[in-house]
């Protein structure tokens, strides 16, 4: 009795010499070790290391200008509009204050013909024409300056339309000097020339030179990283060469469609 009694005791003692054992892992699908229930303090899950993403392939100067055309202020589009049509209010009150020989009934071979012809007819009229087209200039340069690396948008909101007003002013003062005045320039008219001319070929250059320089640089740049936009038949735009290049890679050697 005594020998079976040392005989237990010795196996006991010798059991619990050794360590249990870790609970069972099983690994799942993911590579995500899972523990069960119970043992989450003891173990921690390993996932794999994600391979660093690098910066997006739309992710170019010409996307960035479309993309922050939203979000340049509803104010600032508000004031480029208001500023190219004051422009051309001032560009269509010069015209007022031309002197009509019709009117004046006045030789113009004569002094007092070519005083009335040199004459302005509305002083304050004139000067309003000035001021419009003061305001409108210094504010289309002012957002010009604040927006200057926006091409897209300098061209649609200040270029573009501060061309087509000041060729509409220059159009109808050129009218009214060959129909109000029969031709003759009178220092009036010519101002007026020389205001609109000078805002007419400002524009002109800023809307050729940001068109077919800065724009057409960056959009070349993105066709070459992400490939050449078409607008689509009904404007819902596609790729077209990445949609070729994306064929292409199908049907080569060594791909799932190309095996």
């Amino acid at each position: 009795m005594h020998t079976a009694l040392r005989a237990f005791h010795s196996t006991m003692a010798a059991s619990s010499s050794h360590k249990p054992l870790p609970p069972l892992q099983v690994m799942s699908p993911g590579n995500i070790v899972m523990t069960p229930r119970g043992t989450a303090n003891q173990t921690q899950e390993h996932r794999p290391d994600l391979p660093l993403s690098g910066p997006s392939q739309t992710d170019t100067k010409y996307v960035n200008m479309l993309l922050a055309l939203d979000s340049i202020p509803r104010l600032h589009n508000m004031m480029a509009s208001f500023f190219t049509w004051i422009l051309l209010a001032g560009f269509v009150l010069f015209p007022g204050t031309f002197t009509s020989l019709q009117n004046a009934q006045a030789d113009i071979s004569s002094e007092f013909g070519r005083h009335v012809l040199n004459a302005v007819t509305h002083v304050p009229l004139f000067v309003i024409a000035f001021i419009c087209c003061g305001i409108g200039a210094v504010g289309m340069v002012y957002l010009w300056w604040r927006w200057m690396y926006n091409y897209v948008w300098l061209v649609n909101r200040i270029f573009l339309p501060g061309l087509l007003n000041s060729l509409a002013g220059l159009i109808s003062t050129i009218a009214n000097i060959y129909g109000v005045q029969h031709g003759e320039f009178s220092t009036t008219s010519k101002t007026t020339i020389i205001v609109t001319g000078v805002s007419t070929f400002i524009c002109g250059v800023g809307t050729l030179f940001y068109s077919l320089w800065k724009i057409r640089r960056v959009k070349k740049r993105h066709d070459q990283e992400i490939g050449k936009e078409r607008a689509g038949r009904h404007g819902e735009g596609f790729v077209e060469k990445m949609e070729r290049k994306a064929k292409e890679r199908q049907t080569e050697p060594g791909t799932i469609f190309g095996s």
